[in-house]
């Protein structure tokens, strides 16, 4: 009687969940009806600002020559872009690479440095420059010849805008773990564009972030950050009540995890990083004067985190309670339970709420990966929904309890 009564309260917590996840997706739909993502125009910028292009590497052999290229291709004037290659203490053929570049294109500088972190090899890069804007490309991503010239517009259209972010997709996806990356980071267009509509974009990824080069004396300088400067930056100028916007017409293609581990690895430190910058930004949470991004985008993440590991528990304890009793019943009775297909009758059919607030949550994930999807002007891929709602939903438990426990004890996230 006890344990039907605690499973009964327990799925109360459950509602909750679902509730707050299908309240999040509905309210970001209607965002995105209130204002459509326009779409591209071959318009050119009135004016074409001098840009500062840093790529930070570390042990990048296998595709710096391939980001540095990229760059190189831009539909931009020459004489207007720099590229600058921080090469972080590379043990690797990287700095063989990074001179080779450097000295088959002027507007190439390589700089070798002891190894610091990505963050001081940004810092090294914005004191060596000059120019009005500066953005960052990791060494493992890819941009479309026209996205400068994308974002450069945006810059063009509102003078207040202080840092833009582009959309990011998957470059080359072929495994079933890549496509499933590939499906999650579409619906992550979705909610940037979203979180663009309501000002409060929450991290400024480093494929191809890019900001006025004032911003860096108002704000300062990149932070160590729980190994995320890039989320804790858009903290911070959140924090000024500065304007940072989303470019969806400018492309950039990162590559991802292809191991399970190495997965794990790089969203325990996002998640982690996200836990921590909180931390630091407590004061934030829940606080009007910094618009959506205070009252909003902190605290459903944070309650969407809760949530996820709420429900993670709760079905493993549901799941641990069935072989407990099928093993009990097994052992008083002596019958074993009989394998037979599924079948179908409307009349079992479950008509919880529970259903329906799952069911409704589906359904908005799908529609917001189909509108992800046409901002990115990428085709709608079964195979990757497939595994985003079922592969995603059984490794990210994994990386959510990790980073709970390194935020709860105070760990550094690793990197690689």
């Amino acid at each position: 009687m006890l344990q039907y009564v605690g499973m009964e309260f327990a799925s109360y917590g459950v509602y909750i969940c679902l509730f707050l996840a299908l309240y999040f997706e509905v309210f970001l739909l209607i965002s995105f009806l209130e204002k459509r993502p326009a779409k591209k125009t071959g318009t050119l910028p009135s004016r074409y600002p001098s840009v500062s292009m840093v790529v930070p590497c570390f042990n990048e052999d296998k595709t710096l020559a391939a980001t540095i290229t990229s760059l190189l291709n831009l539909e931009y004037p020459k004489d207007k872009l720099e590229v600058l290659v921080i090469d972080d203490g590379s043990t690797d053929n990287t700095r063989t690479i990074g001179e080779e570049m450097a000295a088959r294109h002027a507007n190439v500088k390589y700089f070798y440095k002891e190894n610091g972190g990505k963050y001081t090899a940004l810092n090294f890069a914005i004191e060596r420059s000059s120019s009005e804007l500066v953005g960052c490309l990791d060494a493992d991503s890819f941009v479309e010849r026209d996205a400068l010239l994308e974002v450069v517009k945006k810059f063009d259209e509102d003078t207040s805008t202080c840092a833009i972010v582009p959309v990011m997709k998957v470059h080359n996806p072929k495994t079933l773990l890549e496509v499933m990356q590939a499906a999650e980071y579409t619906f992550g267009i979705f909610v940037k564009k979203m979180f663009d509509n309501l000002g409060a974009i929450s991290v400024l990824p480093g494929p191809f972030s890019i900001y006025r080069r004032d911003v860096f004396s108002i704000v300062g300088p990149f932070r160590h950050a729980h190994n995320t400067e890039d989320m804790e930056i858009a903290f911070r100028i959140q924090k000024h009540g500065l304007k940072i916007v989303n470019a969806h017409t400018a492309f950039v293609y990162t590559t991802v995890p292809s191991s399970v581990r190495t997965l794990v690895k790089q969203r325990t430190r996002w998640t982690q990083g996200f836990l921590q910058n909180l931390q630091d930004y407590w004061f934030m949470f829940g606080n009007p004067r910094f618009g959506n991004f205070g009252l909003l985008v902190l605290p459903f993440g944070l309650a969407l985190f809760f949530g996820a590991l709420y429900m993670t528990a709760f079905f493993l304890y549901q799941i641990f309670a069935s072989l407990t009793n099928a093993i009990v019943s097994i052992a008083v009775t002596g019958v074993y339970p009989r394998l037979a297909w599924p079948t179908l009758d409307w009349f079992y059919f479950d008509t919880s709420v529970m259903t329906f607030l799952g069911g409704a949550t589906l359904i908005i994930t799908l529609t917001a990966l189909i509108l992800g999807g046409r901002i990115a002007k990428t085709d709608f891929n079964i195979p990757s929904v497939f595994s985003y709602f079922f592969i995603y939903s059984l490794i990210a438990p994994v990386w959510l309890a990790r980073a709970f426990v390194g935020a709860a004890l105070a760990r550094e996230s690793s990197w690689r």
